[in-house]
């Protein structure tokens, strides 16, 4: 791991320090060697196979007396204890790592005096902590307050604080904490006057009183993330990879995909076509229809994130549905073409702007302040077509998920194409 990268001043060893400070406050917890030589034999483990599979597995630094022994999922973990620990090796992690499912467990391991760490059980924690990126509705259960690094892929490790990135280390590149792109005001700013127009359009006796609405187009924003979060993640966990363009929901919008645009797939513009718009008015009613008197955005996405009410499961149900087709539109060799409504567009569209883009903007915050300049040269087709899309469509937002698994969300900034990357589990 010392060969690793380190451009943006964050090391291995600030890493390594990180850990140890977390875990420092029981007497048999690890020294920063441990924890170093731990980091190595996991990045060992990520180039090796099971099966003709790369390994993938998440890892927890924890000891075994932190978990009950009646809990389990989906609010709790359940602890599978074994009764002789095992070493901490490569090999062990990659026999286990189809026992203990990236998704659904964690392998746990904690040092044994001298002896170094130790291999003392799984952890079945169930897949709701999955909803951090792919846009789930239900609870994500009770946080696990220690390290969880994840064996991702070949090379690639995610080092988390219960549900808080600490840092990446991907190939020969060492990163402290990325960016999760949905938070950025970008995002926010770019679709405020259209979920106010959806609000507003339901205010006449359609939308019960209990939120103002404010919070009903602040509520509308969350959800909206939400479903944008399932579709990408369900395009990254194919191994396909694919790209989303999101166009203005006015002539302006529809002018410029016939303009730029191809669709091999147009859809009709019809009613069909607006149907994540009525999913999403017909959600928020629900929500407020649940709601107490004088509620805040913050009372409205608890409710809609915890409540058991059938018709809200319903709803959900149908809007997933509706990302998972969005996702297999992907699938198709083109972009996806929606409007800011998320109205279907086309698929398949071949991007043909006759433009050279050479350099775009790298962002390292999501306020886009503190930006680098970035050779597209070493970037693929579809990202390259983004680039172009956005330099003379200002308005338009890109997400570009390569097959590797990287996401980008690209966009036009006072006429200039900058690009943030998104980490992902």
């Amino acid at each position: 791991m010392s060969a690793a990268n380190n451009t943006n001043g964050f090391t291995l060893q600030d890493l390594v320090s990180q850990l140890h400070g977390l875990l420092d406050i029981r007497p048999d917890g690890p020294t920063q060697e441990q924890i170093r030589e731990a980091c190595d034999v996991l990045y060992a483990c990520s180039l090796l196979k099971e099966e003709g599979r790369p390994v993938r597995a998440r890892v927890i630094i924890a000891p075994p007396d932190a978990f009950a022994a009646t809990e389990g999922p989906p609010d709790g973990t359940h602890a599978v204890r074994f009764t002789t620990p095992h070493n901490l090796t490569s090999n062990e992690i990659k026999r286990l790592s189809p026992a203990a499912s990236f998704f659904h467990s964690v392998v746990a391991i904690w040092p044994d005096r001298d002896r170094g760490f130790r291999i003392w059980g799984i952890l079945n924690t169930g897949p709701r902590w999955l909803n951090l990126v792919a846009g789930g509705r239900k609870p994500l259960g009770n946080e696990i307050p220690h390290p969880i690094i994840h064996v991702r892929d070949p090379g690639w490790l995610l080092f988390y604080n219960g549900y808080n990135l600490l840092a990446e280390w991907r190939g020969r590149e060492f990163h402290g904490p990325r960016m999760d792109v949905f938070q950025s005001r970008l995002l926010n700013e770019r679709f405020a006057a259209h979920r106010l127009r959806l609000v507003e359009d339901l205010m006449e006796g359609c939308l019960p009183t209990t939120l103002a609405t404010e919070a009903y187009a602040d509520l509308a924003h969350l959800i909206s993330l939400q479903f944008v979060k399932r579709v990408i993640n369900l395009v990254r966990t194919s191994g396909h990879g694919g790209s989303m363009v999101i166009l203005p929901d006015n002539p302006e919008g529809l002018e410029a995909a016939t303009q730029w645009i191809d669709c091999k797939y147009s859809a009709t513009p019809d009613v069909a076509g607006l149907r994540f718009r009525s999913l999403l008015q017909s959600i928020i009613r629900r929500v407020g229809m649940l709601c107490p008197e004088d509620s805040t955005v913050e009372d409205a996405w608890h409710v809609f994130r915890n409540n058991s009410d059938p018709e809200l499961d319903r709803l959900e149900e149908a809007f997933f549905e509706l990302a998972r087709l969005f996702s297999d539109l992907m699938q198709v060799d083109g972009a996806l073409v929606l409007d800011k409504k998320l109205g279907l567009i086309g698929f398949g569209g071949e991007i043909r702007v006759d433009r050279n883009v050479l350099q775009v903007g790298h962002a390292h915050d999501l306020e886009g302040t503190n930006i680098t300049p970035w050779n597209v040269q070493s970037d693929g087709t579809r990202h390259r077509s983004v680039y172009r899309l956005c330099s003379v469509e200002p308005e338009v937002i890109g997400f570009v998920i390569s097959q590797d698994s990287h996401v980008r969300m690209i966009a036009n900034v006072d006429d200039s194409v900058i690009f943030w990357p998104h980490t992902m589990i």
